[in-house]
């Protein structure tokens, strides 16, 4: 028989916008949220829930990490947005985000774009020419925007429209101008 949302009772406990609160009780229920939706994907994993630098983390921890990463971390940023529209739609004033992680993915993600940077800014020196990154999602674009942002000699750009866009990594021309 198919999975039915009205029969397994989850719209009777409807939805109520709640005031913030002191008790963690939003930490309870984005963690008891996400672990059933990981649950319905048939994915065996639990998830740990801290409040920390005016967000929310939530770490997925079990197997299946892979898939709940998917292609450069495009499931994981899904999940992590279809959390963050369920919790707005919860608690209307919600000012934290979730960010939802696995296996460290984030920060070794962090890592792999740093030093992919580092990379394509010596590239861009050397033959003064722009070099196109993408499409990236946001945080990943902010990741190397922040990256270069300090560098005197290239600067960044975002190109497109949507989600995902591309980076551009120029040299700067003359005056600070690329």
């Amino acid at each position: 028989r198919p999975f039915s949302f009205e029969e397994e009772g989850y719209w009777e406990e409807s939805m109520p916008e709640q005031e913030e609160d002191e008790t963690g009780e939003r930490v309870i229920w984005l963690r008891t949220t996400l672990s059933e939706i990981i649950e319905l994907m048939g994915i065996k994993a639990h998830v740990e829930a801290q409040r920390r630098e005016g967000r929310i983390f939530l770490e997925i921890k079990g197997d299946g990490s892979g898939l709940i990463i998917g292609k450069h971390g495009q499931t994981l940023d899904a999940l992590q947005y279809i959390i963050n529209k369920i919790a707005a739609n919860r608690y209307k004033e919600l000012k934290e985000k979730a960010i939802l992680d696995t296996e460290n993915y984030r920060g070794r993600r962090v890592e792999a774009l740093k030093n992919m940077t580092l990379r394509m800014r010596e590239k861009v020196k050397r033959l003064k020419k722009a070099v196109t990154i993408g499409p990236l999602n946001p945080q990943d674009r902010r990741v190397i925007h922040m990256a270069l942002s300090e560098d005197e000699d290239v600067r960044t750009e975002s190109k497109g429209d949507g989600f995902y866009k591309k980076l551009v990594i120029a040299p700067k021309g003359r005056g600070g101008r690329g």
